[in-house]
Order: structure tokens, then sequence, then C-alpha cells
């Protein structure tokens, strides 16, 4: 039970984080390996770009989470304080609305490319596996919206829930 709590709280950030620290680690070395060897490797800023791709996608999952997605706050502002109750949860609708839409368009095109067999050009990642990355993090939206939702209607507004209850 302690592993699935963990993995609710921590499950994005351990994969940005082992992402984030993997592509400064790749990218150092082939610093290191171009200028002071001179020996560059042909691959590491393929995998980089890669790397970078899916964490921008993954943290938009733990925006939802976190609740720190940019938003505009005139309109709750302007109709008081029980307002903002119902503007997150038209948020939270639009959120979830359009990360179905990309959860549904992207698996069409990612089964394109796994019939055509299109690979990356330095590593040979079958190209499948980096567009995988929209589906994957929006489906993980998905989850953090209907959860965020979810705490927003049974358990009350977010800046008077406790953040570690989401």
């Amino acid at each position: 039970m302690k592993a699935l709590l963990f993995l609710e709280r921590y499950f994005e950030r351990a994969l940005l984080t082992l992402s984030l620290l993997s592509m400064a680690t790749i990218l150092f070395l082939q610093v290191i390996m171009r200028y002071f060897l001179r020996a560059p490797f042909v691959w590491s800023e393929e995998i980089s770009r890669y790397l970078l791709v899916w964490s921008a996608i993954i943290g938009v999952s733990l925006a939802v989470r976190e609740r720190k997605h940019i938003s505009v706050d005139f309109l709750p502002i302007l109709f008081g304080e029980r307002s903002h109750r119902w503007f997150s949860l038209i948020s939270l609708v639009s959120v979830f609305a359009f990360s179905c839409i990309m959860v549904t368009t992207s698996i069409p095109l990612i089964e394109r490319l796994a019939a055509i067999g299109q690979t990356s050009p330095a590593l040979g990642i079958p190209m499948w596996m980096v567009y995988s990355a929209v589906p994957v993090g929006f489906g993980l939206t998905i989850l953090r919206t209907v959860q965020a939702v979810f705490v927003d209607l049974f358990v009350g507004h977010p800046e008077t829930a406790n953040q570690g209850d989401l």
C-alpha cells in the first residue's frame, strides 16, 4: 500500500528527475567527448531531444496534479470567492477534454509509424516509441484530472484542501 501511495504522489516527479538527470549527464559527457577528446557521440543530441519531449509532456500531468497550470483569474476575482470552485471545475473539464482528444488522435499516428517501421537516424529507435509520449503523458493527465475533479467535488476547493491529499 505504501508503494502505491508513493507512486501516486511522486511518479511524475521521479520520471522527470530521472529524465533530466539523464539529459544533463549525456550532454555533459558529449561536451567532454567533443572538446577534450575530439570524439563526439553521434547519438547524444538525439536522445536528449527525445528525453526533453517526454519530460515536457509528462510535466503536463505533474502540473495538473500540483495545480500549477497557467490560469487567468480575472473572472473568479470578478465573481467572488464562491466562484473559484466552479471555474476550477470548468478548467479541469477543459483539460480533460483536450487530453482525451490528444490521446485519441495520437494513437492512429503511432500505429502508422509502427506499421511503417520508421526509426530515428542516429540511435535507430523506432519512432513510434518517441511519439508514444503523447498518449502516455496525456493519459496520465486524464488520470490526474479525474483525481483533481474528485478532490474538488468531495474534499473541497484545492486552496483549502491539503495538497498532499491530491
